[in-house]
């Protein structure tokens, strides 16, 4: 996860100490330690019920989304053969898949599964849905997917769980869903032996159809409804810009396998404890964020920052209430305007300038 070169790091973090660790002691030192600790760690700013004193939620659903990416990892016999090789047309190399169980009413990914790319973003969801973060939630379940996850399988995994959700899909699906003309429609899938009530809306947005299917049917959710709930789907790949872009993740400072578990789940916590920080903030300086004419919220990018340079006060017991008042004088100086709706068309280059995968190729 260093932006800087591993001996600077480590120069960093223990600045002002009398202590000398080099690159090699550390590397030896760090495969020692068992991912499941990092994982340990993550899992501790999952649990949204102990964390804060109210959970956020829309219409008394607490809104989840799935979203999966992939991640480039270091090129070694070890990282093949754990991950796998991802071959095109022009190459082979080692590449893992990230799919993320995201609250995106709470700002908190609640849980990861983080594999070779021989195990698809499917599996990976219906995985999730077992996560403890949904079967021990106090609220009623929402779940949204984008098209490349709509099935049977997940369909009936939602149902029999008891979640709600709302699915896009592709033009081309289950043939109930493919009959429907343009419209809000209640319908009903029979396959072996089981029939599912599915509520299907389709439009057309800037000439390209739009297919949701959801098991919400109360009066109040129309269409409006359903759209509105999906814009919020956006936000679990803004986390990824943020893990991928600002946290550079894929800028792995180890080549085992276990020290690249280990940075991943580093990276999920950093990023948890951002979202916990910026919403305690935003909490104690609500007064400060509204004005007539804007909403205003605190700057992200700079929280990540700021918490990853003072991470290693703010796991010290001693004192921290202090370091993270100090902390907080520190980051409510630097807002930005909340603008609703806003849209970016999708480049998928996006981060081949930024991320840590190619900044490795260009050094």
């Amino acid at each position: 996860m260093p932006r800087k070169s591993l001996p600077t790091e480590l120069d960093l973090y223990f600045e002002g100490e009398n202590i000398s660790l080099s690159k090699q002691a550390f590397s030896k030192a760090r495969y020692q330690v068992s991912e499941d600790a990092f994982k340990d760690i993550f899992n501790l700013t999952t649990n949204i019920d102990k964390l804060v004193n109210t959970v956020n939620t829309y219409d008394d659903f607490r809104i989840f989304a799935v979203d999966g990416s992939t991640v480039s990892i270091p090129h070694n016999s070890n990282t093949e053969k754990t991950f796998g090789m991802y071959r095109n047309s022009y190459s082979e190399y080692p590449m893992a898949r990230l799919t993320a169980l995201y609250d995106v009413t709470n700002d908190l990914i609640v849980d990861a599964k983080f594999t070779g790319t021989d195990i698809g973003e499917r599996e990976h969801a219906i995985d999730l849905l077992s996560s403890p973060a949904l079967s021990n939630s106090k609220s009623k379940n929402l779940v949204i997917f984008d098209r490349g996850y709509p099935s049977r399988a997940l369909i009936h995994e939602l149902e029999d769980k008891g979640f709600y959700y709302i699915i896009r899909c592709y033009i081309s699906f289950i043939s109930c869903v493919n009959g429907c003309p343009k419209g809000d429609h209640i319908v009903m899938d029979y396959h072996q032996n089981r029939s599912t009530k599915l509520r299907v809306i389709k439009e057309t947005v800037d000439d390209t159809p739009y297919i949701l299917l959801s098991n919400l049917f109360g009066t109040h959710q129309n269409k409006e409804y359903h759209y509105h709930l999906y814009q919020k789907r956006w936000e679990v790949e803004t986390k990824y810009g943020e893990l991928k872009t600002h946290m550079r993740v894929e800028n792995f400072s180890g080549r085992n396998p276990r020290a690249i578990y280990q940075e991943l789940y580093a990276a999920l916590f950093i990023s948890n404890l951002s979202a916990l920080i910026k919403s305690a903030a935003e909490s104690n300086f609500e007064s400060s964020l509204s004005t007539s004419k804007h909403t205003y919220q605190l700057n992200r990018s700079y929280i990540v920052g700021i918490v990853c340079r003072y991470i290693k006060k703010l796991l010290y017991l001693f004192d921290y209430k202090k370091k993270l008042g100090i902390l907080m004088s520190k980051i409510k100086k630097l807002k930005s305007i909340i603008r609703p709706y806003r849209h970016f068309d999708r480049n998928s280059s996006h981060h081949k300038a930024t991320n840590g995968f190619y900044i490795r190729l260009n050094i």
